[in-house]
């Protein structure tokens, strides 16, 4: 019985050893600039804006995961950022607004219809701002 399960684990670490790395596994990376655009949370008569006078605030408190085969790579963008000065605003959130995911990373590029080229345009996102931490995830599934 052992010879058996020895002759399996064999073929199945065969079969892992011939199909692609990036065909079988996920990958993280960490640490690229991502934008967090607040306009499209309802603040009603008092926007929020950054000291500098803008709407966006960038950071690189980010993570980029890539999932799936090579042919239906899912990519998910999360980012982290404190809006400084958000004062008495409540937690907000916001989500199915315009979101775009640079895929070089992951192997991936926009399909030819995309409205943001070259970048693909997510099919899911969210935006949360808690206590003034700011949270957005973006996520793309072809």
């Amino acid at each position: 019985m052992m010879k058996n399960i020895s002759s399996a684990a064999l073929a199945f670490l065969t079969m892992l050893a011939a199909t692609p790395a990036f065909a079988q596994s996920s990958e993280e990376f960490f640490g690229s600039i991502c934008e967090v655009d607040t306009s499209v949370l309802r603040l009603g008569n008092n926007p929020y804006v950054t000291p500098d006078g803008t709407r966006s605030v960038y950071t690189f408190n980010s993570r980029k995961l890539c999932t799936g085969v090579a042919s239906r790579r899912n990519v998910k963008l999360e980012c982290t950022t404190p809006l400084e000065n958000w004062g008495n605003r409540g937690d907000r959130s916001a989500k199915n607004f315009v979101c775009t995911i640079n895929g070089d990373q992951c192997g991936l590029t926009p399909k030819a219809a995309d409205p943001n080229k070259p970048y693909l345009t997510a099919t899911q996102s969210q935006l949360k701002v808690i206590g003034g931490i700011a949270t957005l995830t973006c996520q793309y599934k072809p």
